[in-house]
């Protein structure tokens, strides 16, 4: 399934021949025809969406292959999957940073620019973007360079402005041709870093109160 996901058209068919079912082999096909987008809707059946359908990125640059797809939904956790030529990178990398640098200048771009950002008196961290965010990763890289021998995490330095750049234009678009989820979005922001500083504040105090008893 997460192969057919990662390479959208291709059909897998996988054939159990010690299972019998009415005198055939146990069958099943994967086939996606959304790619990533339907992957994200596959992760995100469960969680209610913040907006309605995920945010596509499909670009290419110096022979290296991107797609990303994003969705936002109303849960408090961050779901981020990322692949390397259809190797899972359990331990992220350069892709990876690139994505997380676009998702944060992008959206602090746009929230300064709408200003709503004016009432807070704290800075938002990248953290607060991506709460209630799952994404998947993909790059197809011709001479990927990782580290540690389980090819957890890709090493790559150039992936990181390849991914930014086509995450960072794709997203700013999306978010000029759809204001109302892009105020969504920023909101769920503003109210996730509202509640990492009310949490640190109160973490403080009573850090100040043991100290002082």
């Amino acid at each position: 399934r997460e192969l057919s996901f990662l390479n959208t058209g291709l059909k897998l068919i996988l054939i159990d021949e010690r299972v019998l079912v009415e005198g055939k082999e146990k069958e099943e096909i994967f086939l996606s025809e959304g790619g990533l987008a339907e992957f994200v809707q596959y992760l995100d059946e469960s969680k209610p969406p913040l907006i309605q359908t995920p945010i596509h990125v499909i670009g290419k640059k110096d022979n290296v292959e991107v797609e990303v797809a994003l969705q936002y939904n109303t849960s408090y956790s961050e779901n981020l999957h990322s692949y390397v030529n259809n190797i899972n990178t359990r331990d992220g990398g350069t892709h990876v940073s690139g994505f997380k640098r676009a998702i944060n200048r992008v959206f602090t771009k746009y929230g300064e620019d709408q200003g709503m950002f004016k009432k807070l008196k704290f800075k938002i961290a990248g953290e607060d973007f991506r709460e209630g965010l799952t994404a998947v990763v993909s790059v197809k890289v011709p001479e990927p360079q990782f580290k540690g021998q389980t090819k957890g995490e890709l090493g790559n330095s150039e992936v990181t402005a390849i991914v930014s750049q086509c995450v960072g234009e794709a997203i700013g678009d999306y978010l000029e041709e759809n204001p109302k989820d892009a105020k969504r979005i920023v909101e769920k922001v503003i109210i996730a870093a509202t509640a990492r500083h009310a949490a640190r504040q109160a973490r403080d105090l009573v850090q100040r109160k043991n100290v002082l008893t």
